[in-house]
């Protein structure tokens, strides 16, 4: 779309004429990130204050201008591409940390702060903020929670969502609101992490810092296969150990890694781990054994410890390296970035190096391993039409390979563009229908980075979803009877909560199987009926333990429907439901990492029964027991806000599921 003269004067009296640039290099300097996608906006406007952002989105909103968030555009999948036009909006000028409270444990900072500098201002305080993503130097802090990207912290400490503790949010319709995972209602910043500036636009954040540990001790081990050392990484899951980091890399990279910054890698080595501890010395020396042993195990050549901070560092050099040192070779790069359950990763890794000897192409293999979060990186030369195409071939063909294997397309790159087209191979249609339900609540203009996450045409691609649970099944035909005869319904658990009788009651108590207790990739799964003690007591007797509240009565559904213990929240990977309409919808799984669509488990947390039937969860477990779990008490009355309500109007337009926050009959 073209900017009218009106639009563009308008723009230049709220920002300023010198921060609004038309001209062809500032569009097309604006108009790429490091992914493929070129499209260029109408417009470039740079933000210097935060409080323009307001008046800056009622203006787009009022003219209908499709707007763009941009500050360091290191994304890798064409997430701040102008791909409907409209204006990019650079919000690189809002770098400021304002406060560091090391009492409380957070830093309050801009959107556009760059991730090693908050590190670098924590440092001297005895702090650290866990997240750590590769690109530290270069990414923000606002672009790392809008993919939730991660890095290699992520398997001991979670993802960039789990250390944001609040934020003020601009969503696409122009209500400015503070988001907090505790807050009555739906997990709004759950569901915000990773969605890609599609929901609206990060003002100012709230992060969790904590204090750095006072013992890290690094390892190199090299393999004489891939395979080998992939194995490792699934026998260290399997034991219950979770070091600090664990990082592989293949031959491919330490050989370019070696050419670039000299990290001491051995090149002769098929693979490599670099793993770091972090605690207590007693625990370190007890978890170094075990390490120890199981790259024995898997027939490691080589396993030895950085002795001095100068060494750590320059192991984790060649690691951070790894994206420059691919592209040394080569004009162009195209990184990959897809996540398995961990104890896929050999099977998929197998198939991954396949597919890349059968599209002949030449490509580095490199994982956060621990997370089952891989990124294949290819070289090429994107003047040659040939090798674009066998490129975009070998990366479409290595996602679905993921998906295949219970997988994502995204651990933490996002969807944007490049992937988009794989949603549809992801998920189901009902699946993908509800994501456009979430994206016109928040969006009803459809505004806020259009065209990005949900597939074009996939009623038509998306492939219908299957359940095998015959019981769920029945449930789902019998409130899409309910839906089609308008008759209300009201879910309930044990009903220790609502205690409530009436004619609408639909129970989930006969959902009361726990699926799977899998201790290779410590995650457990059960149905939403299943009563919270019966749980913890299954999970007891299998010596494993979860985030889950000892003196809570009622059930797991229960439980994660009212947001009656956050910290267990935090631990879900894995949703099934069914919605009003009776679709049943399905997101995650026993996945570590998913940055692809909408976080499902995060909009039921705290939804009160009234967006869908929950039916199953999927969640971490560990092999040591966790810290007591704060119990909130359910939250399941509450005043709904404007955007529960808009979230209800798109995905239960009649009111058929009561729930108290809507003035059920029961309310």
């Amino acid at each position: 779309m073209a900017l009218s003269s009106h639009t563009l004067k308008q723009l230049q009296r709220l920002l300023g004429p010198e921060n609004v640039m038309t001209d062809p290099v500032s569009l097309a300097l604006n108009g790429y990130d490091c992914s493929p996608s070129r499209h260029r906006p109408d417009a470039v406007v740079t933000v210097c204050q935060p409080a323009l952002l307001d008046p800056l989105i009622l203006l787009c909103i009022k003219d209908k201008i499709p707007f763009i968030l941009r500050a360091a555009a290191t994304n890798h999948a064409g997430s701040c591409s102008a791909v409907k036009g409209g204006i990019v909006i650079n919000i690189n000028p809002l770098h400021t940390i304002y406060r560091i409270d090391t009492a409380q444990g957070f830093a309050e900072v801009d959107p556009a702060v760059i991730s090693a500098d908050l590190q670098a201002r924590l440092a001297p305080l005895g702090f650290f903020y866990a997240p750590d993503p590769a690109s530290e130097k270069v990414s923000t802090l606002g672009g790392n929670l809008a993919q939730n990207a991660s890095g290699a912290r992520c398997l001991k400490y979670g993802n960039t969502s789990d250390h944001t503790l609040s934020v003020e949010f601009i969503t696409a319709a122009g209500d400015t609101l503070v988001l907090r995972h505790d807050a009555p209602g739906p997990d709004y910043l759950g569901l915000v992490a990773g969605s890609e500036g599609t929901l609206g636009l990060i003002k100012r954040m709230r992060m969790k810092i904590l204090p750095a540990p006072k013992h890290i001790k690094t390892f190199l081990a090299t393999f004489p296969s891939l395979a080998d050392c992939v194995q490792t990484v699934t026998d260290l899951v399997a034991q219950g150990l979770i070091p600090r980091c664990v990082e592989a890399m293949d031959r491919v990279t330490t050989c370019a890694v070696e050419g670039f910054v000299h990290a001491g890698y051995p090149t002769e080595a098929q693979a490599l781990l670099i793993i770091e501890l972090d605690g207590s010395l007693q625990q370190i020396k007890q978890d170094t054994l075990t390490l120890q042993t199981l790259c024995q195990a898997n027939h490691s050549q080589t396993f030895t410890q950085a002795r001095t901070e100068a060494e750590r560092k320059k192991l984790w050099s060649g690691r951070r390296a790894a994206y420059a040192a691919m592209a040394a070779l080569a004009p162009n790069v195209a990184v990959g970035d897809g996540t398995v359950p961990r104890s896929q990763l050999p099977q998929a890794l197998k198939k991954v190096r396949r597919i890349i000897e059968e599209n002949g192409v030449t490509a580095s293999l490199l994982f956060h391993a621990g997370d089952g979060n891989f990124h294949p990186q290819i070289i090429y030369n994107a003047k040659s039409p040939q090798q674009i195409k066998r490129v975009h071939k070998t990366l479409q063909e290595i996602l679905k390979t993921c998906v295949d294997c219970g997988g994502t397309i995204s651990g933490e790159h996002g969807v944007g563009v490049e992937k988009r087209a794989l949603m549809a191979y992801q998920y189901s249609r009902e699946t993908l229908r509800l994501f456009q339900k979430i994206k016109n609540a928040f969006d009803p203009f459809q505004l806020a980075n259009p065209g990005k996450i949900i597939p074009v045409g996939f009623e038509e691609k998306a492939a219908p979803h299957i359940e095998k649970e015959e019981q769920v099944i029945a449930l789902a035909q019998q409130i899409q009877q309910r839906f089609t005869l308008k008759q209300p319904t009201l879910v309930i658990g044990a009903n220790t909560q609502l205690k409530q009788s009436c004619p609408h009651m639909l129970s989930a108590a006969g959902l009361n199987k726990i699926v799977e207790i899998d201790k290779t990739n410590y995650m457990a799964t059960a149905q939403a009926g299943v009563s919270v003690s019966a749980l913890i007591n299954a999970l007891h007797a299998q010596h494993v333990y979860a985030a889950l509240p000892e003196n809570y009565t009622g059930t797991l559904g229960g439980l994660v429907a009212g947001k009656a213990a956050p910290e267990f929240v935090s631990q879900l990977t894995g949703i099934q439901a069914i919605l009003p309409n009776g679709d049943i919808v399905q997101y995650g799984g026993k996945l570590m990492k998913n940055a692809a669509g909408y976080n499902l488990c995060r909009l039921w947390a705290g939804s009160a029964g009234a967006l869908g039937f929950i039916t199953q969860l999927t969640f971490k477990i560990y092999a040591t027991a966790c810290p007591p779990t704060r119990l909130a008490g359910a939250q399941l009355r509450f005043t709904p806000d404007p955007l529960l309500c808009a979230l209800k109007k798109q995905i239960d337009p009649d009111g058929l599921f009561l729930s108290l926050p809507f003035g059920g009959i029961y309310g």
